[in-house]
């Protein structure tokens, strides 16, 4: 039998902004919630999710603040081949021309997306959407080309200070859409 939480106008408003958050990164249309008889983990304030993460889209969401925007426009010239690549490769587009390609990989990259923060032109986000992290994220994309080389330069501008990277991984929920 279910639980009843009484919340107060604080909480629930709390509540409200944390739902909104995870709404953003939400729509996978292959997640669905399990019935009630699966395996569940209760998040706060009863948000509930499976624990199955293979079976959910797998998030990326990648900070990067450049010291310079001789950096920032140097790591956005780095980064265009990886969006080409990744769209080619890994992406939605694939999935329409699978017929003709050699390739056996199939939309592991739901999204792929650079924005530069509208406060602040030194703040760059990468928004990365795989199928799953086993597959989508670890052996598809962590092993393309364009993505190697750039992963390389990435990490001789952070070693020069040019940068500093901060990241958090997600599992998405059913809440919101993308």
């Amino acid at each position: 039998m279910g639980r009843a939480f009484v919340l107060s106008l604080g909480e629930i408003t709390l509540l409200g902004a944390a739902l909104l958050s995870l709404g953003y990164f939400a729509g996978n249309s292959k997640a669905k919630f399990r019935s009630s008889s699966s395996s569940t983990t209760a998040l706060s304030k009863g948000v509930v999710a499976t624990t199955d993460s293979e079976q959910r889209a797998f998030v990326l969401a990648v900070n990067l603040k450049f010291t310079t925007l001789t950096h920032r426009d140097a790591f956005l010239q780095l980064i265009d081949p990886v969006c080409k690549d990744v769209l080619a490769n890994e992406g939605p587009l694939l999935k329409q021309t699978s017929a003709t390609s050699n390739s056996s990989t199939t939309e592991t990259t739901l999204s792929y997306k650079v924005a530069i923060s509208d406060k602040n032109p030194l703040m760059v986000l990468i928004l990365e959407r795989y199928s799953d992290k086993s597959n989508g994220y670890l052996k598809v994309h962590r092993s393309g080309r364009e993505f190697l080389k750039f992963r390389e330069q990435l990490k001789a501008m952070q070693e020069e200070g040019g940068v500093v990277i901060e990241g958090e991984s997600y599992v998405e929920t059913e809440l919101g859409y993308v």
